[in-house]
């Protein structure tokens, strides 16, 4: 199948692809930061690559119609999300059907733990990091509610990792 003037455009200009048959259908990551990808860019992306194994985005352009495209990928182990405004709960929903996720990092989006709380259900999530609100009320309720949610998913607010600069294990709230 050949590419429309558009993809054509959008395949040449990112990774110099002149055809399909460049193409593969399986990545195993896609690697951006303070970057102009886009919702356009994970269109374009969703309509050949099946398979993507870890997302990692830190600025980009993205809003929440980039991850509802990330839910074509089969495979998505790790969406790494950090430091975009334009990341709402509106995603919790595509994040619920992405099967094989097992680590997601929200931090500097505007998805709070009581947004977690209200319909995050992922059972195959192990990690998930976020960043607290000043005003949030009930820290350990709402923590309680997601571990009964997702017994096997450790919930780390105000990390973006699970293990410090010098290798020291952080702690969960719950």
């Amino acid at each position: 199948m050949k590419f429309s003037k558009e993809e054509k455009k959008f395949w040449k200009t990112h990774y110099h692809f002149d055809k399909p048959s460049q193409l593969h259908e399986n990545w195993s990551q896609i690697w951006s930061v303070d970057s102009n990808h886009d919702d356009e860019f994970f269109y374009y992306f969703s309509l050949r690559v099946n398979t993507i194994v870890e997302v990692h985005l830190k600025n980009t352009l993205i809003t929440d119609q980039a991850v509802e495209y990330m839910t074509k990928f089969k495979n998505v182990n790790i969406l790494f999300l950090r430091k975009h405004e334009n990341i709402t709960k509106a995603i919790i929903p595509f994040i619920n059907q992405m099967q094989n996720l097992e680590y997601l990092n929200v931090t500097r989006t505007k998805i709070t733990l009581s947004d977690l709380c209200e319909s995050l259900d992922n059972k195959n999530l192990k990690e998930v990091f976020l960043d607290s609100e000043e005003n949030e009320s009930n820290l350990e309720e709402k923590a309680f509610i997601l571990k009964e949610r997702m017994p096997n998913c450790n919930i780390y607010l105000d990390f973006c990792d699970s293990t410090n600069v010098f290798g020291n294990q952080e702690k969960p709230i719950f």
